[in-house]
């Protein structure tokens, strides 16, 4: 991960992101992903179904949220991810839960009510 990226989560919530910065994104999941699965990274295609075909489960995605969180420099705030993202959904691929992933740092911050 570059200093520049690791900057942009620095300044938080929402980040403009690069098409650069994206690819950089997806490889860190794809090792995170591949390190807590145990298995290797090349068998994480952007088409593998990670909760049907990879075996990812809502404990998994935790640990991984957990290292992203630790890799990034940034809390994640787990409420505002999309469901779909932590307890799966059927025929979700590595894609769409990178692209999910990605669209939660484009996006702004949900005010927390008072």
């Amino acid at each position: 991960m570059t200093d520049a990226l690791k900057e942009k989560f620095r300044q938080g919530r929402p980040m403009e992101i690069s098409p650069a910065d994206a690819e950089l994104i997806r490889e860190v999941l794809r090792r995170v992903m591949a390190v807590t699965l145990e298995t290797e990274r090349e068998q994480i295609s952007d088409n593998a179904l990670v909760f049907d075909e990879l075996g990812l489960d809502s404990i998994d995605v935790f640990d991984m949220l957990e290292q992203l969180a630790d890799e990034f420099e940034v809390q994640i705030e787990l409420e505002h991810l999309p469901q779909d993202l932590i307890y799966g959904r059927d025929g979700l691929t590595f894609e769409d839960f990178a692209e999910a992933f990605i669209a939660y740092f484009g996006s702004a911050p949900v005010e927390q009510e008072q």
